[in-house]
């Protein structure tokens, strides 16, 4: 990334100048059209000239020492700049091809240096790229449950965001708990397998990507709450495709999430800290969580959550927007619909129970929340289980 030479007021090297006039229109101005973005020379006048930018981007490299690269100097050249008496310079294409006014103060012809060493435009190429991603499927699982995965050609990360799911890969064991990840690479065969009594639900994602370093792989993560967030955004973009530019905000996200796990941002639960409060709030919250995951049939509002903690309730919004940006009531909402969804497929309630179980006063609320959350009534949900 290069900075403009707008952003500079004056250098050792040029001034920046406030263009009054159509610089076109100057008796001894050349206009130079530029069609490398590569050069092995060096242009010098005696005296100062003025450089202005006309069409297409380029980059303007100075220096005071032709023969020392690192002293070159890389500005997007914007506006109009005069360069010092005897600075050597010379201007490369960054786009297609580009051109500028040139401006001597009086007739004078450049000296050539030519130097040993070409130097070029350096493009910002990203290093992680997503071509595709093919799915992203929620499911709920109950022990005992075991699959094997062979002659996959494709990515997938797996996300546990209810209990526990072993993956055996290459020989060796990987227990995911609650808001843990991993990444398994193409060709790499495993098992998955469920012996925790209870519910397990996890999210997978297939895809396919370029520049992932193999040492993703064999490793489990645990995402933070603000990671967590972003695969429920994922989740709900991927049912609701209501938006223009849904496709552009998972493949987003998505990567936000894999450059997370690469740089090691999502090891902790939250961003790391030296302060005493805030670690204190953190396993506050997150005991706030789990309270809230383990009790929400019965505890699902939010005074049971101050009455429990003996909190304030401007303490618990502070948590809540803090950690899951969020309100309490939305996340228990959340919640709640989340478990409605692992009862219709899972027990033998019916809708009118479900409802009553997860504290809503009636079927038809709980129906209006269902499909606002999910894009279909719980009824339609339910009957697509049976297809």
């Amino acid at each position: 990334m290069y900075t403009k030479t707008t952003a500079m007021a004056t250098t050792n090297l040029f001034e920046q100048l406030t263009v009054s006039q159509d610089v076109r229109q100057k008796p001894r101005n050349r206009m130079m059209t530029i069609q490398k973005n590569y050069s092995d020379t060096f242009f010098q006048f005696k005296k100062p000239v003025t450089l202005t930018a006309n069409s297409g981007i380029a980059l303007l490299v100075i220096t005071d020492d032709p023969y020392n690269p690192e002293s070159y100097q890389e500005y997007i050249l914007q506006g109009s700049i005069t360069l010092a008496s005897n600075v050597y310079f010379n201007t490369l294409t960054v786009t297609k091809q580009c051109s500028i006014f040139l401006e001597p103060q009086q007739v004078d012809d450049p000296i050539l240096i030519s130097v040993p060493k070409r130097f070029k435009v350096k493009y910002s190429d990203a290093v992680v790229q997503v071509n595709q991603i093919f799915s992203v499927l929620y499911q709920v699982k109950t022990a005992p449950f075991v699959t094997q995965f062979q002659d996959r050609d494709y990515f997938e990360l797996i996300i546990v965001d209810q209990g526990e799911m072993n993956h055996r890969v290459n020989g060796k064991d990987f227990m995911l708990g609650q808001h843990e990840c991993m990444v398994l690479f193409p060709n790499q065969n495993f098992t998955q397998e469920i012996k925790t009594d209870g519910v397990t639900t996890y999210l997978t994602i297939m895809f396919d990507a370029t520049g992932l370093d193999e040492v993703m792989s064999n490793r489990v993560y645990h995402l933070s709450n603000k990671h967590a967030n972003l695969i429920e955004k994922i989740v709900k973009l991927s049912t609701q495709p209501n938006s223009r530019y849904y496709s552009d905000e998972i493949y987003l996200n998505f990567k936000n999430i894999l450059l997370s796990l690469i740089q090691g941002q999502a090891d902790n639960i939250e961003e790391a800290t030296t302060s005493m409060r805030e670690n204190y709030e953190n396993e506050l919250f997150q005991a706030i969580v789990d309270y809230l995951h383990q009790n929400v049939e019965e505890q699902n509002q939010v005074n049971d959550l101050v009455d429990h903690f003996a909190l304030s309730r401007s303490t618990l919004q502070m948590l809540f927007k803090k950690y899951a940006n969020t309100s309490p009531k939305a996340y228990i909402n959340q919640l709640r619909l989340k478990r409605s969804k692992i009862l219709i497929r899972d027990s033998k309630m019916s809708l009118s129970e479900i409802a009553n179980e997860l504290g809503y006063g009636s079927i038809q609320y709980f129906s209006r929340a269902f499909s606002r959350e999910f894009g279909m009534s719980p009824s339609s949900y339910a009957k697509s289980l049976v297809k």
